[in-house]
């Protein structure tokens, strides 16, 4: 009985241990339980942070609409990012439109500021409104930050809490200033609006008359109010003034710093000779202002003046990532984009990337951390940012822009644009930096870039070449003789960009109607196609031409001609031609000293500027490569893929010579194939059309790259590199020709696709 008790006993005992050990493990694994899943809560939360981003743009003018449209586009942009990388932080805009008026502005910003919680905002854009909204924010909102697109006044200097993307006006005062000076002027006679930037700027302009050489005169203002010019019979008025003035000083030119009230000004100049009898300058962008560029009596008077500008356009106006945001933004706006649209673009990604780095929204330590200190990130358009002493730009261009003049006979010159120009030459202007930035970057690195307080001259550069290439019509009829003497119903298409809106321009041409001349921008590249119908078929010829950067640039021109093969199933291939050096003349893929200014006043560039186009052979061996020519030809591959392909392809010439080699010699044999076997052609395009992909994200032509493209370029750099050196090898040892290595290339060259595209498969599994 006692030992039954004692058995008992220590049943219960050893239970109540157990009991005792298994709730203290479900506690203890509660506890564990409760903090991992805090834990996660807190790694979520923080996945889930958010950067928000209060916009602050006028509803009333396109311009505006614009720069809003380009901040959302960033932020289309980085929400795409976002699905790539999970980890990032989230985007939020909230959108603050108002009319045109200082206090609109600020009842929005109060509204998004105190309603909606937002401390980082994109605006105000001009000038009179960021003043009047960042004065009142300092006293009221100190924890809010402004990054304004668009504003220049150096009244801001003063708002600790406002970054300027455009530099100040006393760098656009200088640039303008010296621009007048190189034209020998005299006299100027403003004509401004009554507000915060026209007046500071011609103020700007009549202390640096005053100061420096002394050699131009500025007269009394003819000033107005806002809102007193809302149509033609208005401005009537300051036309009349103006009229009095220019009669007084013949020798003076005008300076009209107007904003919407520029049209109504030239409408109402219109016929008069006195008014359209000068120059007419600007400090802002109204040569590029569509409202002008619509009505036939503005743009009649902008064409006789000459309307010349001057606007901030940042750094790589003619960036390739630039013009295709811009052109997709156009394709969005159904118009063209304004000139100030990619700053707006870059002051999204500036406040994002800034709260990345930081870890943190707080608007005052993403102000102290970042942005008043030289920054760079990966997202601007408008080149690298450095802030100087006054919270502006310290460093940029500004784009030369003007009305082109009237061609009397349309018949004999045609221009490819929709009615502006922009001058490549750009007057770069930037203050003299401190020893401990010289020292750290080559004049343009340091943690903050100080500003002299007057700008040395020798820091302005002008050079103001235009980058056009000139069709003669003798030279586009040499071209279509390549194709026979038999050519019937030619037609012709060539297409370029806009320099001025960044909008596509094609023009259509028959041989009776083809211009005697016919310029043409080629900041962005342009291409030119021939068509004409044969008794075998038809026959298409294209000239393709890359952007150019600079004026110094020297562009090189890819030239194809496909025509039928009547033997062959009727199958299109590559016309090998070596007499087509020379065929457009008169600048085409040059621009050194052929201006378009020299264009329209002497009629011509001369011979001097006479280029040539490479071959269609002379292309393919040279510098692109000849499957993308081929795939080009057969119209599997588009004519922007084909240039980024051209560019890698002579640059890869360049570096590695025998890498083209053996490209080569592996490409032949596979081109042969694909001009005669449509299955061929279909093969070859699995792995060549990623690979031309990648090589066009590696030119910066596209936005992302290709990873089996990136995979087939490996290999088939790798293969070509040996095969070069064995070809090479070869011919000096054994003199043995291509014939004898074919057939083992061809093996080689479809084991290495069977490879690619075998490990293609694995990798989407």
């Amino acid at each position: 009985m006692a030992d039954y008790k004692e058995t008992r006993n220590l049943r219960f005992k050893y239970r109540s241990l157990l009991i005792g050990v298994v709730a203290s493990g479900a506690v203890l694994a509660i506890v564990i339980g409760l903090a991992v899943g805090l834990t996660i809560q807190r790694c979520n939360e923080r996945k889930e942070e958010t950067v928000k981003v209060g916009l602050l743009f006028r509803s009333d003018v396109q311009s505006a609409e614009a720069m809003k449209e380009a901040a959302m586009l960033a932020v289309d942009d980085i929400r795409a990012h976002r699905e790539k990388v999970p980890s990032a932080a989230g985007i939020q805009v909230h959108t603050g439109d108002y009319d045109g008026s200082p206090d609109g502005a600020l009842q929005t910003f109060r509204r998004l500021y105190s309603q909606q919680g937002v401390r980082l905002f994109v605006g105000p854009d001009t000038s009179r409104h960021a003043v009047h909204v960042a004065e009142w924010a300092m006293v009221n909102a100190p924890d809010a930050v402004f990054i304004s697109p668009r504003a220049t006044s150096e009244r801001l200097t003063n708002a600790t809490n406002t970054i300027r993307l455009s530099m100040g006006d006393h760098a656009l005062a200088l640039a303008l200033y010296l621009k007048m000076q190189s034209s020998s002027v005299s006299v100027v006679i403003p004509v401004h609006i009554e507000d915060i930037y026209s007046t500071d700027l011609v103020q700007r302009i009549r202390d640096l008359a005053d100061d420096l050489v002394n050699d131009i005169t500025v007269s009394t203002s003819i000033s107005y109010a806002p809102g007193t010019i809302t149509n033609k019979e208005e401005a009537r008025r300051l036309t009349e003034q103006l009229r009095d003035a220019l009669r007084d000083n013949p020798d003076a030119v005008v300076l009209l710093v107007s904003y919407s009230e520029a049209q109504f000004i030239l409408e109402a100049a219109n016929g008069d000779s006195t008014l359209l009898g000068r120059m007419w300058y600007t400090g802002d962008s109204l040569a590029l202002r569509e409202d002008i560029l619509r009505s036939d009596d503005a743009k009649q008077s902008a064409q006789t003046v000459g309307l010349y500008g001057l606007a901030y356009a940042g750094e790589g106006l003619h960036s390739k990532r630039r013009m295709r945001k811009m052109q997709k933004l156009a394709d969005r706006l159904k118009r063209s984009p304004s000139v100030f649209a990619p700053l707006a673009y870059d002051a999204v990604n500036l406040i994002y990337d800034t709260c990345q780095v930081t870890r943190t929204t707080d608007a005052q330590v993403v102000l102290a951390h970042r942005l008043t200190r030289e920054a760079e990130w990966q997202n601007g358009l408008s080149g690298r940012l450095a802030i100087d002493s006054t919270r502006g730009r310290a460093f940029g261009d500004f784009l030369h822009s003007f009305v082109a003049p009237q061609i009397p006979d349309t018949g004999k010159v045609t221009v490819a644009m929709t009615g502006s120009w922009i001058l490549d030459g750009l007057s770069q202007v930037h203050a003299d930096l401190d020893d401990e930035s010289d020292q750290q970057g080559g004049g343009r690195r340091g943690t903050e870039v100080a500003t002299s307080d007057l700008m040395s001259m020798s820091t302005v550069m002008s050079a103001a070449k235009s980058s056009a290439s000139l069709f003669n019509k003798s030279d586009v009829m040499a071209l279509k003789a390549l194709a026979g003497n038999d050519c019937r119903n030619s037609k012709f298409s060539i297409t370029a960009t806009d320099p001025a809106t960044y909008m596509q321009v094609q023009h259509d041409f028959t041989d009776a109607t083809f211009p005697e001349m016919f310029i043409v921008s080629t900041a962005y590249g342009y291409s030119l196609q021939m068509s004409c119908e044969k008794p075998e078929g038809p026959v298409v010829l294209d000239v393709l031409c890359p952007p150019s950067i600079n004026p110094r640039d020297e562009m090189t021109c890819v030239h194809t001609i496909t025509y039928p093969v009547t033997d062959q199933r009727g199958r299109r291939r590559l016309l090998s031609s070596s007499g087509s050096a020379g065929a457009i003349a008169a600048c085409a893929g040059s621009t050194v000293g052929c201006g378009l200014c020299t264009v329209i006043s002497e009629g011509a560039c001369g011979p001097a500027c006479a280029v040539g186009v490479s071959s269609a052979r002379g292309s393919a061996a040279g510098s692109s490569t000849i499957i993308c020519t081929e795939l080009f030809a057969q119209g599997h591959l588009d004519a922007q893929t084909y240039l980024a392909d051209a560019a890698f392809g002579r640059q890869l010439a360049a570096e590695s010579p025998h890498v083209m080699e053996g490209y080569h010699t592996l490409a032949t044999p596979i081109v042969w194939l694909m001009q005669r076997s449509d299955t061929a052609t279909d093969i070859v395009k699995t792995f060549a059309l990623p690979w031309a992909r990648h090589m066009s994200y590696l030119q910066d032509m596209a936005d992302e790259g290709d990873e089996f493209g990136a995979v087939v370029m490996e290999i088939g750099m790798t293969l070509s590199g040996a095969v070069g050196r064995v070809t090479q090898g070869t011919r000096a040892v054994m003199a043995l020709g291509d014939v004898i290595l074919i057939p083992v290339l061809i093996a080689m060259v479809t084991i290495v696709a069977c490879l690619a595209m075998r490990k293609n498969n694995d990798g989407m599994k």
